[in-house]
């Protein structure tokens, strides 16, 4: 039975402690809350101060403009068009959609090839979310498997162009978009006054400042085998960012086997070592965009290194086995 897990609840993390019992809390300042399902995901919107609903649609505004150019699922997106002409002609794009391209091609070359958005025919192959319990065959994985290969993408950032050489190739931004989209909406509450502010989308976290008593944001880890337990707390006290990745988001299970949404891009199946991979950071110290999806592909030890490319990134890793690891960094900012 597929289990698609999309809302907050229930994907990803959750927010502790954001009002107290004590007094003091009847006085606090009161939020502006929007919640709005956009680029396949419940996204909420939470901030305060005197502009803090209309920064919130903004903010909105943000999110539905960075989906209507990266929906694979929207034929009439830009994404959508490069995919139609693959192997025919280069598409002008929005230079937005040009750099979430170029700082996928980068996670690529630092992840070995464990993230790739020439994803694209794998993920329509399996269909998770779509096809049900269906299960491709070895002989159907290896006639798309070449068709995946970011080394492929053909960018031309003067002229904002992108060309995928051969048919049937196809892009899924799927594991970058949201997360960029994130960063851009969070701009725009700052560019509008907003010095406090929570963005939820679908697990991945952005705060702004601290939260209106001064202290930081403390944000729950959802236990990847168990939809409503916790399996660390982090206090956001040097980073205004979270991102988790994980086996229990979209998936069936099938004869004892688990089938998440995450596909190794070489095997063309789903990695069983990693359960879930949380990032935390600080976006002025990473300025392209990280995947975690890429760290549940590359495995622990794999993962561990290749961490090491992205300064200032700390993770919480929770392995399919129950193991959780988290990097020194996290030490005294994180409860297990």
């Amino acid at each position: 039975m597929l289990r698609r897990l999309v809302c907050i609840s229930l994907i990803c993390l959750m927010l502790f402690s954001l009002v107290g019992c004590s007094p003091t809390a009847l006085f606090s300042p009161k939020p502006y809350k929007d919640t709005q399902f956009l680029m396949d995901t419940i996204i909420e919107i939470t901030a305060y101060g005197s502009n803090k609903e209309a920064a919130v649609k903004s903010a909105f505004d943000e999110f539905q403009r960075i989906q209507s150019i990266s929906d694979r699922f929207n034929p009439e997106s830009q994404l959508s068009k490069i995919n139609q002409m693959a192997g025919i002609a280069p598409v002008q794009v929005d230079s937005d959609l040009v750099k979430m391209i170029n700082d996928a091609i980068t996670i690529s070359e630092k992840t070995d090839g464990a993230f790739d958005i020439t994803i694209g025919p794998l993920t329509e192959l399996w269909g998770i979310g779509h096809k049900g319990e269906f299960v491709p065959s070895q002989a159907e994985i290896n006639k798309v498997l070449p068709l995946v290969n970011y080394r492929k993408i053909q960018v031309d950032s003067n002229n904002n162009t992108v060309y995928l050489p051969e048919k049937g190739m196809s892009l899924d931004l799927g594991g970058v978009a949201k997360d960029y989209a994130l960063t851009r909406a969070a701009a725009i509450l700052k560019s509008l006054g907003i010095k406090s502010a929570l963005i939820n989308a679908g697990g991945d976290i952005q705060v702004i400042g601290t939260r209106p008593d001064g202290k930081p944001w403390r944000i729950g880890v959802q236990d990847p085998r168990n939809s409503e337990g916790v399996i660390a707390k982090v206090t956001l006290t040097n980073w205004n960012m979270m991102q988790t990745s994980g086996d229990y988001q979209r998936y069936f299970i099938k004869d004892g086997v688990r089938y998440a949404h995450i596909l190794n891009p070489k095997t063309g199946r789903q990695p069983t070592e990693i359960a879930s991979t949380t990032l935390v950071y600080n976006d002025v110290d990473v300025p392209n965009d990280i995947a975690s999806s890429g760290f549940i592909v590359l495995g622990l030890e794999r993962g561990m290194e290749a961490l090491k490319q992205f300064p200032g990134v700390e993770a919480i890793i929770v392995t399919t086995d129950g193991k959780v690891i988290t990097t020194p960094g996290l030490k005294d900012n994180v409860e297990l």
